[in-house]
């Protein structure tokens, strides 16, 4: 006859037995559903990523240091095309000095590319006039003299081509006594 003792024993070492065969079985169970599924994972982790990208891309239009001038702040009148980064602009200026950024943003990825044309016509009567891109790091001239960023003629018309990059794009217009007008048209 057993002991009283050796029961409980007994008892737990069946359990265990029992836990163990069935741990087994889920472990099998949960690689298997794991193979089945593999296509639905990597669906779910693209999904992830690139609601992670669009998160990062949003964000990154708020924390530049640069935003666009407000229409209200303009000297002229701006038409945005599909986004911030597109449109018309039409200006007369007045001993304009400063800068007003007429067009772009801060995004890692434009849903509309990275190929813009910026078609312009800069008038200058008096004053000194540069419209450039501003691109991240650094800016490139559309029109005027390399050297010190300012328009020295009195007429340029143009068409300037460029891809932007990550970060900042914008166009700008800086004055310097600057009277005269710009007519621009981004697509």
């Amino acid at each position: 006859m057993l002991n009283r003792r050796f029961i409980p024993a007994l008892l737990l070492v069946v359990t265990l037995m029992f836990c163990l065969t069935g741990c087994s079985d889920i472990g099998r169970g949960l690689l298997n559903e794991l193979e089945d599924n593999q296509e639905g994972i990597k669906s779910e982790l693209s999904e992830l990523k690139d609601g992670l990208k669009a998160e990062i891309n949003e964000w990154m239009g708020f924390a530049s240091k640069y935003a666009i001038t407000k229409d209200k702040d303009l000297k002229g009148e701006r038409k945005l095309g599909v986004d911030e980064y597109t449109g018309s602009y039409e200006a007369s200026y007045t001993q304009f000095n400063g800068k007003e950024y007429i067009f772009g943003g801060t995004l890692l990825k434009r849903e509309f590319g990275t190929a813009l044309k910026a078609a312009y016509s800069l008038k200058i009567q008096s004053g000194t006039a540069a419209l450039y891109w501003l691109g991240s790091p650094d800016s490139h001239i559309i029109s005027g003299d390399k050297e010190v960023h300012m328009i020295t003629k009195a007429t340029a018309d143009d068409v300037y081509e460029f891809t932007m990059t990550a970060g900042d794009n914008f166009i700008v217009l800086e004055g310097n006594d600057f009277t005269g007008s710009l007519s621009l048209k981004v697509e």
